[in-house]
């Protein structure tokens, strides 16, 4: 095999990887809960007006 065919595999599985771990989703729900107890709150930022 070459050097670039074996880079290649190597990228390709590292992107898999990343992309099925369920490390980040656990980050952001960490951060969130802490933003939460802090008193942050999520808002829907499009808003329907009478007219």
């Amino acid at each position: 095999m070459t050097k670039i065919t074996i880079l290649a595999s190597l990228l390709t599985v590292v992107g898999l990887a990343s992309l099925s771990s369920c490390i980040p989703l656990a980050v952001g729900a960490a951060a969130g809960y802490v933003a939460h107890e802090e008193g942050y709150r999520v808002q829907n930022p499009i808003k329907k007006t009478e007219e």
